[in-house]
């Protein structure tokens, strides 16, 4: 029997609300609250960090030059650059995925495997095997880790997770064109690092490749999905978590989600 999820289809946001509701729905699974796919844009350009990565001064000044945000996220890994792309969020209570971190990115990266599939695009997922780049790197898309998406040898779609407090949250980045050339610029990324479905030849709306991935992913979870909304506790913690999610950019920040041991990649 599927299991029943709840489904939230935002449009494009700001950078600090779109990690806010993340790590919202992160406390709400750890509560044991509904298991929840999130769909989402961004409100322009905006650079999202891993928790504990460090950005230099040069370069968030090229990018407050330039108009691209930055924020920071709740799980770790490396940088994106988002506003060309749709961004998955998935948060549940660990008990309602797969044991282990890369068991979930398995599932995960079927999921999105599929949803490619249905579309006509022939992606695959990267072999168990591989690994992230060293800690030197920056830039997300430059390096594929295990059960990540590509295509034609180039990274499509990159991910995150974090494990905390008997709650999993999950989110991704999956391209839908390739980045404006003066964020990318800005933001230090690689000019030939990863591929897009524009790029690919495939002009598809975000709201098409939603539904594919919707789709999807009420396959292969499996879970019938009920479109929702946030509810009121979720809603004031997110209002909350905004402001941080915004500032202390110098540093890594302590989140405070659990004292529990947490795994991120």
């Amino acid at each position: 029997m599927s299991a029943r999820w709840r489904l939230l289809l935002d449009g494009p946001g700001a950078g600090p609300w779109n990690m806010a509701v993340d790590e919202a729905l992160l406390r709400s699974a750890q509560r044991g609250g509904a298991p929840t796919l999130r769909f989402y844009g961004w409100d322009g350009a905006w650079l999202s960090l891993g928790f504990a990565q460090s950005l230099e001064a040069a370069r968030r000044a090229a990018c407050r030059e330039a108009g691209v945000g930055i924020v920071r996220r709740a799980t770790g890994g490396r940088a994106v650059l988002h506003g060309a792309d749709l961004t998955y969020a998935v948060a549940a209570p660990a008990a309602a995925l797969p044991a282990g971190l890369h068991a979930t990115y398995a599932l995960i990266g079927e999921a999105l495997r599929e949803a490619l599939s249905a579309l006509g695009i022939a992606a695959e997922r990267s072999a168990s095997g591989a690994g992230a780049a060293g800690p030197g790197g920056f830039d997300c898309f430059q390096a594929l880790a295990a059960h990540e998406i590509c295509a034609r040898g180039r990274k499509l779609a990159g991910s995150a997770q974090r494990r905390a407090g008997g709650g999993v949250l999950q989110h991704g980045s999956l391209r839908l064109g390739p980045d404006p050339l003066a964020a990318r610029a800005a933001a230090g990324l690689a000019a030939d690092a990863a591929t897009s479905l524009a790029e690919l030849g495939f002009a598809l709306s975000a709201e098409q490749v939603r539904a594919a991935c919707a789709g999807a992913f009420a396959s292969v979870l499996p879970a019938t999905l009920v479109e929702g909304s946030l509810d009121q506790v979720e809603l004031v913690q997110a209002r909350e978590l905004v402001a941080r999610h915004a500032e202390g950019l110098d540093r890594p920040i302590p989140w405070g989600i659990s004292r529990e041991p947490v795994a991120d990649r």
